[in-house]
């Protein structure tokens, strides 16, 4: 296998050197089965730390969040029906008795192995590399050998999870993908599900939803003052997460920019209290062009993704055409934004915190 190819996924890899980093990149650049990767994930962050982990010991854990979300959601793959969602239909129809999941896990064993531990830890068209990994598989002995990069998440029930939550909020936000085949425009989380919001509405819409959406993209922290956030903080903390549209709400409405949907997700970051609204915070302003680059470096990650909907969610929020666009097109689109911006009098915070 080679190594990553795409150079923006490389950096986002390197960018921090910490084992919850490399799980975050692996979720949200993974190109190997979603459903798979997901399912995996979780059920791999229900053991604590060890040298080795046998695939019966991932076994039902595994399955239990593959059909619990396959219960919800048929739209798991993207594709149509195979062995692993007939069995799951055939057990979901049952009085799932003891003997239907043995029954279930028969099939199913047959579907989960052959390519989720090799491809969990592929991303951008190649695989990271040692210093990275996470474990090793070794089908000699079906199991996985922990590595200690990944034994520092296994011992910590905390970040566990974190890991879990960002995990199960992202595995939603691409059911909803695959379930209305084009998103149109930021996923909204309510009662339970994710909704897309009307393309229509320029108004203020609820944006608490891309919190958890946005949030591993920032690795947890302020997108201005890269103060570490807390999402249990209360709201008037300086570390409580704010969602802030980066180029003002109030001065979108300017005929500079027909068509384009400042509610987009291309236009929501996450940020602390302080920055956004506090004694000193950013309010109306436009931010300095250093986070317009770091803005742009991150819709530029959205489009790369694999079969994710914010993809399409940045290009029809921009107003530009999904079925021929490229990333050169996000780039002039929000280089005329940013244009319009440029002679206002930009916003910095006054206190930066470590990287």
């Amino acid at each position: 296998m080679s190594e990553i190819k795409k150079k923006s996924i490389y950096d986002f890899l390197t960018a921090e050197n910490t084992p919850i980093h490399t799980v975050r990149t692996l979720l949200l650049f993974g190109r190997n089965s979603s459903t798979y990767k997901f399912a995996f994930c979780k059920a791999l962050m229900k053991h604590s730390a060890k040298d080795r982990i046998l695939y019966t010991d991932l076994r039902d854990d595994f399955l239990k969040e593959f059909v619990n979300h396959y219960a919800l959601n048929k739209n798991q793959f993207g594709g149509g029906a195979n062995s692993l969602t007939n069995a799951s239909d055939k057990f979901l129809e049952s009085d799932k008795s003891a003997q239907d999941w043995d029954e279930f896990l028969i099939v199913a064993e047959n579907n989960i192995y052959n390519n989720v531990f090799d491809a969990f830890q592929n991303v951008g068209r190649g695989e990271i590399s040692n210093e990275h990994k996470l474990f090793e598989h070794h089908k000699s002995s079906k199991s996985i050998v922990i590595t200690d990069k990944l034994n520092l998440i296994l011992d910590s029930p905390t970040i566990r999870e974190s890991i879990s939550i960002e995990a199960e909020s992202r595995w939603k936000v691409v059911e909803e993908a695959w379930r209305s085949k084009l998103s149109v425009n930021l996923l909204e989380y309510v009662d339970g599900e994710f909704i897309s919001l009307d393309t229509q509405s320029n108004g203020r819409v609820n944006l608490r939803s891309a919190i958890d959406v946005l949030m591993p993209y920032q690795r947890q922290k302020c997108f201005y003052c890269n103060r570490k956030l807390n999402r249990k903080a209360d709201s008037k903390d300086d570390d409580f997460p704010d969602v802030d549209h980066f180029f003002p709400l109030s001065q979108m409405g300017s005929t500079h920019f027909h068509g384009i949907n400042p509610n987009g997700v291309w236009n929501l970051v996450v940020a602390c209290k302080k920055c956004n609204r506090g004694d000193q915070g950013k309010f109306d302003m436009p931010a300095d062009k250093l986070y317009y680059d770091k803005l742009l470096s991150r819709n530029l990650y959205f489009f790369e993704e694999h079969r994710h909907s914010l993809k399409n969610s940045i290009l029809l929020s921009l107003n530009l055409n999904p079925s021929n666009s490229n990333a050169q097109g996000i780039v002039k689109r929000m280089r005329h934004i940013y244009n319009y911006f440029s002679v206002l009098v930009p916003w910095k915070p006054k206190e930066i915190f470590e990287p």
